[in-house]
């Protein structure tokens, strides 16, 4: 158990006056002496009413707690379901049948793409791909194995050849713009430069901004040293990241292409980890409640069965 505001605690010390400000109200009564009432036992009312002032401070105490906010974090407070929406998008730009490692560079992402949704748990995972244009081609959905043979299926030429990288993540933020998921992300694959005359990229970020919805960007680069070969827009890419929160990844080989979508979704599961953590169990009222209750006891008691005489 912890306390949203351990330093309440330090209220304690007002137990200390309200103790004795509630003995100084028992006074007795003048007698011309009292050497006749030494041998006389005090009855078990005396003794009671005596005691009444235990009940005051202890009510002081649950008090100053119950404003101290003790409560108890649950760490497994995730509701399945309700945890990220992805939209894949992913560039099918003739370029993407360059070889990359062994293979292409279509073909090996859509094997770490496959790989990457299979590795999710409770998360629904759209997929859009894009040209010029972009086509959704599956909306956010729990069903992946459905998603995997979708997946498996890309091929270039869907579409008019070109890199409508604005477009891509605009079908992609219109995929998640309905969504009340505790995380939204749209993760965006290309290796080329914008050149379609679709709405362009920073257009899409502003809406991204708008949307409260976070972009990873991913550049599939050539191993090479010399900048002007390597075919992407690297400012552009890190611009849109940047603006939405989210991160810039360079990718130059199959297995760092791999690396990148692992610590995409480390990244958002870690995100939803900590918010979860913010759910609580709150148990001041429990306290409150406990003072209230020896408040009015003392009160009861006070008023009725420990009640002084009249002199």
């Amino acid at each position: 158990m912890e306390f949203a505001l351990p330093a309440a605690l330090a209220l304690a010390v007002l137990a200390v006056p309200v103790a004795l400000l509630a003995r100084r109200r028992q006074r007795g009564y003048a007698v011309p002496s009292g050497v006749a009432l030494v041998s006389i036992r005090p009855g078990w009312r005396i003794r009671a009413a005596r005691a009444l002032p235990v009940l005051r401070v202890a009510a002081t105490l649950l008090l100053v707690v119950a404003i101290a906010g003790p409560r108890r974090g649950d760490a497994r407070a995730v509701v399945p379901g309700e945890g990220i929406d992805i939209a894949l998008s992913l560039d099918i730009s003739s370029s993407m049948g360059q070889r990359f490692g062994d293979s292409t560079r279509l073909d090996v992402t859509r094997e770490v793409i496959r790989e990457f949704v299979r590795s999710r748990t409770n998360d629904r995972i759209g997929f859009v791909v894009f040209q010029e244009e972009a086509l959704a081609l599956s909306p956010p959905s729990l069903d992946y194995a459905a998603l995997d043979r979708i997946i498996a299926d890309v091929e270039s030429g869907l579409l008019r050849d070109g890199t409508g990288i604005g477009v891509g993540l605009a079908e992609a933020l219109n995929m998640l713009q309905g969504s009340t998921a505790a995380s939204r992300v749209v993760i965006l694959l290309t290796d080329g430069e914008h050149n379609a005359r679709s709405i362009s990229p920073e257009e899409a970020a502003q809406l991204a901004v708008a949307l409260g919805i976070r972009v990873y960007t991913i550049g599939v680069v050539s191993d090479s040293a010399f900048a002007s070969r390597r075919g992407i827009d690297e400012a552009l890419l890190r611009e849109i990241a940047s603006r939405t929160g989210g991160r810039y990844f360079e990718a130059d080989s199959p297995q760092a292409l791999a690396d990148v979508y692992e610590e995409i979704g480390s990244l958002e599961t870690s995100r939803i980890n900590r918010e979860s953590f913010e759910q609580f169990t709150e148990f001041a009222p429990w306290f409150a409640a406990a003072a209230a209750v020896l408040l009015l006891a003392e009160l009861a008691l006070r008023g009725t069965l420990l009640r002084r005489s009249p002199a």
